[in-house]
This record gives structure tokens, sequence and C-alpha cells, in this order.
């Protein structure tokens, strides 16, 4: 299986000096970031549809291979619950024309108030609104979602049921479609100022995700993305899973800096 891991943003000001260095200007923390990732999910676009110039600069600023995840701007999954959202629907795509290329997957992440059977028919149209080029995880968290006649409809759909390590809800972790996603959030006990350095050492749940991930057959594709309130810094949650997945360590300049410090 190919495993992608990645995290939900790359512009944190508590990153600079702890995994970029700390005179890199913020214009370019996404070069650095791709440099060394190879995924990341876009939290920014669950907030505003982004202006078609900052996403040129997206795709400047990372290579070829470079893939991005997005989230469905909140007007379409919290506001309008997904009811007669064409016109938001057309203009969050458009707005990522630019990176069109390098996009793999657009997250439906939906309020915990949004049941199943209330999203059914309009996933339906959604659904019909949607071009095939990307995949569209749906991270439901009402408690419907992990119902037997919802897993049934996401399977006979192909629609993939986001795996997540989320506070409040109790996911089974179904696997209905082709490829996982998986989000790492954790709670919001981690205030922003804070994020930059581990403030909740989760290494044994990490390495059940690890376990679990490995145990997985028949799947070519999972999709990972750490965020800071898991631990409190984001790429080193991410750098954990790698190594217990056995995967190659990511080293940043900052933490040479540091192990050179150590001597």
């Amino acid at each position: 299986m190919n495993i992608k891991i990645g995290c939900t943003g790359w512009s944190y000001q508590g990153w600079s000096g702890t995994f970029y260095p700390r005179n890199l200007k913020s214009s370019e923390w996404l070069k650095y970031y791709s440099q060394l990732f190879e995924i990341t999910e876009i939290n920014s676009t669950f907030y505003r549809i982004p202006a078609q110039e900052i996403v040129r600069r997206w795709n400047i600023d990372t290579p070829r291979h470079f893939r991005f995840t997005a989230k469905f701007p909140s007007i379409i999954t919290h506001e309008k619950r997904l009811d007669r959202v064409n016109s938001e629907v057309f203009s969050f795509l458009a707005s990522l024309s630019p990176i069109y290329e390098k996009v793999s997957a657009l997250v439906l992440q939906l309020p915990p108030s949004l049941s199943f059977e209330e999203a059914k028919p309009r996933l339906g149209e959604l659904f019909d609104l949607l071009p095939n080029d990307f995949m569209y995880p749906i991270e439901g968290r009402h408690e419907s979602w992990f119902s037997e006649d919802a897993i049934t409809y996401l399977k006979q759909n192909k629609h993939c049921l986001v795996w997540n390590e989320v506070i409040g809800v109790d996911n089974p972790m179904p696997i209905t479609s082709d490829y996982l996603y998986i989000r790492l959030i954790g709670d919001r006990s981690i205030p922003d100022s804070e994020f930059g350095k581990v403030i909740k050492n989760k290494d044994s749940l990490i390495s059940s995700w690890a376990k679990k991930l490995e145990k997985i057959e028949n799947i070519p594709l999972a999709m990972v993305m750490a965020n800071n309130h898991f631990e409190g810094f984001g790429p080193d949650t991410a750098n954990s899973l790698r190594m217990q997945l056995g995967m190659q360590e990511l080293i940043w300049d900052e933490k040479k800096q540091k192990t050179l410090g150590n001597f």
C-alpha cells in the first residue's frame, strides 16, 4: 500500500524556528514544506474560497510530484449543509484550477449535527455536479454515519468514509472504498500559541495506527494527515508515524541544528 503522510496545512507561526528556519519568510514556507513532505491537506479552504493568484503561487512553489487535498468550504458543508450549493461548488472548483493536476482529494468534512439521513439525498445531487477527476472522502461525525445503512450506501457508491482520531467521535473505521483517508485531529485543548512542539506525547496511539495500517490488504492508497491539535506539532506526528511504519525519518533544518547542539 502506498501511504502518503502529511499535515493539515503548512502555514503556522509556531513552526517558525521549530520546523521552518527562523529567518525563512512565510511566503517561502510551502516551498520548504514540499521539499520534505509529498502531500498536504489545505485546511484554509474550509474558511474561505482562495483567490486564484494565491493558488497559482501554490503551484509554482511545489514540485510536480507534490499532491494537495483540500477541505470543501464551510459554506457548503456547514452553513448550507450540502443543500443548493451549485454556485459555491463551481466557485470552489474554479479556484483550484491552477493546481488541478496536483489535487488528489477534496474532503467533505461534515458537521456533527448533519446525519446520514439528512445528507444522503443532498450527496446524490452534489456528486452529480462534481467531476470524476478527484477522490471525495466523506468525514461524517454524526453517529448515524457509522450505521449499517450508511456503510452499505458508502460501499455501494465507493465513497470513502474518513477514518479519524477526533474527540467525541466513535469511528469504527470501516473500509468503504479502494483507498483510505485518515485525519489525526485530537482535540482543541492545545492552544495555537503552543504549536511547534509536542505537548501531548501520543507515541502509543501512533503505534496502534501504524499497526492497523500494516494489517490492511488490497487497498492501494492511504492518505494520512496530522493536525497540530493531535500532539501540538503536526510535522513531528507525521514523522513519528512514518518511522513506526518503517519509512525514512524526515530531517528538517531546525532538527539538524538541535542535533548538532547536543554534541
